[in-house]
């Protein structure tokens, strides 16, 4: 069995791999882009990509390849708690800092720190947070990372300050995708759908009152601009299953009727857990 993830190693993409699918070889891919075609195309089983943070919000790279690109379907997720650590080469000192370089998620999960410790400072985004530290760790002084407790020991870096994130309450979703459709709704807890309704007055509510009429709860919703087609959006919703499974089989079909696209994402279990250090 093998697992793609956005690498290098050191990433919490990694760790959340190795915790969604604990008997895996896990690859390593650049973006999460390929580490998603390299499951479509069967070079690995699974693919493991973050889908939302709780500070940032939504990863719309990871959500439009799964809407718009690749036919994957959602297994499993979790809930990863994420510190985030600002770290140096070693004998690195605070005043030594000229440039911050991360992921473009991690660095807005660290503003309040950045502005009130390095306000001078230049932020530079990179393909992950671990790419990040790898970087510094060939770099030179005035280099600094902010990334995972895990990743500074990998690639042998001080950590200057520890826990740097706005909210101690910082997490992220990850989700493990393969190529099989999740059709089994027992033991499950929540199922993720695309849709997009007709361009017409009333259609959005239209739709969202077929939930209501079930009783559904529906745990969160954001749209996404549809592609190539100006002014049009996916809606992406996620519904409780809360041992409604017969009523959201029977809402999606009506839903169906009234959408001029639809997509089920998955039909999955959702964990939460500490680690992301």
């Amino acid at each position: 069995m093998k697992t793609a993830y956005l690498g290098p190693e050191g990433t919490f993409s990694q760790e959340a791999a190795a915790l969604l699918s604990p008997n895996s070889e896990l690859i390593p891919y650049k973006n999460f882009r390929l580490a998603l075609k390299a499951c479509a195309d069967g070079e690995t089983d699974n693919a493991v990509i973050p889908i939302e943070n709780s500070i940032e919000g939504v990863v719309n790279a990871s959500i439009d390849e799964l809407v718009f690109e690749e036919e994957l379907y959602i297994q499993k997720s979790i809930n990863l708690t994420i510190v985030q650590n600002l770290m140096v080469k070693k004998g690195s000192k605070p005043e030594d800092i000229v440039r911050i370089i991360s992921h473009s998620h991690a660095l807005p999960q660290c503003k309040k720190f950045i502005g009130e410790n390095f306000p001078n400072v230049e932020l530079r985004t990179v393909s992950s947070t671990g790419e990040a530290v790898k970087i510094v760790s060939g770099g030179d002084k005035g280099l600094a990372a902010i990334g995972s407790s895990a990743a500074a020991k990998i690639y042998g870096l001080d950590i200057l300050a520890s826990s740097v994130q706005d909210s101690n309450k910082n997490y992220t979703q990850f989700v493990l995708v393969g190529k099989e459709p999740t059709l089994d709704y027992n033991g499950k807890d929540v199922a993720t759908l695309a849709f997009s309704t007709k361009h017409e007055p009333g259609a959005l509510y239209g739709v969202l009152e077929i939930l209501a009429v079930y009783d559904i709860n529906m745990l969160e919703i954001f749209s996404r601009p549809m592609k190539n087609r100006p002014s049009e959006y996916v809606f992406v919703v996620d519904l409780a299953i809360e041992n409604n499974s017969e009523d959201i089989k029977k809402a999606i079909e009506l839903m169906q009727r009234k959408s001029s696209f639809i997509k089920l994402l998955g039909i999955y279990t959702l964990k939460n857990e500490q680690g992301g250090q």
